[in-house]
């Protein structure tokens, strides 16, 4: 598959590369991102470069992999046969080898290593100090595990700490990128299965080819396919039992979404439920979400938490469920089935496909837009009775230093958007409080069907933003 993007991140590495000095980059991100990919065209025609994928096996055997693969790398036939007799001579060896010429050494999945090691951590900083660091090697270390790679290279406890010259969170990829990876669909199409994968680029990889959306779900639920486990996966390299943390996933992807509730469910204390919810907002599955116009924090009583992820968020709505009838039925049943369910899922999606299109828009400063956050809105309207005074907007977005805000309203339906859509969101724009006397106001509709002719003399008149697919499309593209 085609690499896409992380041209900040490639332009960050290189610029280190090229400093003239010794660097230590660390990257780490949840998998499936393609941070080994990155290293990959980084290290593509460096010619003093070695890739090293730390594996399960003890720290002796994988010192001997690594110092004999950087023998065979640089031409030193006895480091290549026997390896070096220990990690602070490998260090020495390597730095003497460079002979003042650019070595980069990438050990990939580094948690892996230091699991087999313990001492790992304070070795390398040894390595470090004594005989990289005066040295002009370029040492990458990277890995799955967001908290191992926090303790063990990144927080305050580590021997690590501030050792690092780069520091590389991947994060999944813009919308704008990931949807160049739906080759050969239409862009509808493109667009529901970014409402799967979001912007995690190896999911495309594994469904490669598809001309469908129908196509896609079959091969993720066929046999032996990487997704149908795949939630599972990601949590068990930041935890050891995994099953509570599943459980939580699949409560707040069906509405079960405060501490409270969710400790209810599980029968254990509140304060337990937040910390096992700790690390599925580390590794980014989900997020404690308030009112976009709203300041962060626990104390506010309107927040909950959301599946903050696509697919995790389809595989505990779509999948979990599911696995039973798949060994029944088989995959083409259940795709059928699940694409027969879909609509329900697809609205929220393209609500948050709208987010993270806007922040396109903002990272470019397409229509003269530029956002500071991105959201939701949901509040009273004191006018209506009790019991029937709940509001929310799709998506507001807000720029807290030009007072600027969006208003936006969406709809994945197959009935062209009215003027009526248009007239409620101004009606529900009044009730939201924010800089009310100083800001600026602007509207916008998302359509899958596109917009009727009045909406479009309206918006003519008024200036509102509309975006049908062929816009977001061409926008894109642009």
């Amino acid at each position: 598959m085609e690499f896409v993007d992380r041209v900040e991140e490639l332009g960050a590495m290189n610029k280190e590369y090229k400093d003239g000095n010794a660097s230590l980059i660390t990257i780490y991100g949840r998998r499936r991102l393609g941070k080994t990919e990155l290293i990959k065209q980084f290290l593509d025609g460096k010619s003093g470069s070695i890739y090293y994928l730390a594996t399960d096996d003890n720290s002796a055997m994988q010192l001997k992999s690594l110092s004999s693969l950087i023998g065979i790398r640089l031409g030193n036939e006895d480091l290549a046969r026997f390896g070096a007799s220990d990690w602070e001579s490998l260090f020495l060896r390597a730095s003497e080898l460079a002979g003042g010429k650019k070595l980069v050494i990438a050990i990939d999945e580094f948690p892996r290593l230091a699991r087999a090691d313990k001492s790992i951590p304070s070795i390398f900083q040894k390595g470090w100090e004594l005989y990289m660091k005066g040295s002009d090697i370029m040492l990458i270390l990277c890995g799955s595990s967001i908290s191992m790679m926090k303790s063990e290279v990144l927080n305050r406890s580590s021997p690590l700490y501030q050792r690092s010259t780069a520091v590389e969170n991947l994060m999944p990829l813009g919308v704008e990128s990931a949807i160049k990876l739906s080759k050969g669909m239409e862009f509808a199409e493109s667009v529901r299965e970014y409402f799967i994968f979001g912007g995690v680029p190896a999911y495309y990889s594994f469904t490669e080819g598809s001309k469908s959306l129908r196509r896609v779900l079959e091969r993720v639920f066929a046999p032996g396919s990487v997704f149908l486990d795949e939630v599972s996966v990601i949590i068990s390299e930041e935890v050891k039992n995994t099953g509570v943390y599943i459980d939580i996933v699949g409560l707040i992807a069906n509405g079960i979404n405060r501490p409270s509730e969710i400790a209810s469910k599980l029968g254990i204390p509140a304060s337990n439920a937040i910390r096992y919810m700790r690390p599925l907002v580390d590794i980014g599955l989900i997020e404690r979400v308030v009112p976009v116009t709203k300041m962060e924090g626990r104390r506010s009583k309107s927040g909950f938490y959301i599946v903050k992820d696509n697919y995790a968020l389809f595989w505990a709505r779509y999948i979990k469920r599911n696995l039973g009838t798949l060994s029944l039925q088989g995959s083409n049943d259940v795709a059928d089935m699940v694409m027969a369910e879909l609509a329900p899922f697809e609205g929220i999606m393209f609500e948050r496909f709208a987010m993270d299109f806007l922040a396109f828009l903002s990272r470019t400063n397409r229509f003269n837009i530029k956002f500071t956050k991105i959201g939701k809105w949901w509040g009273i309207d004191a006018s209506r009775k009790s019991g029937d005074n709940q509001e929310e907007i799709d998506v507001v977005a807000i720029n807290e230093k030009t007072k600027d805000i969006l208003f936006a309203e969406c709809k994945w339906t197959n009935a062209k958007v009215g003027a009526d859509l248009y007239i409620h969101l101004k009606r529900k724009a009044k009730l939201v409080q924010w800089h009310n006397d100083a800001r600026k106001e602007r509207f916008a509709l998302f359509s899958k069907a596109g917009f009727t002719k009045e909406m479009k003399v309206l918006a003519k008149r008024e200036h509102v933003l509309l975006f049908g697919l062929k816009e977001i499309e061409d926008a894109l593209k642009a």
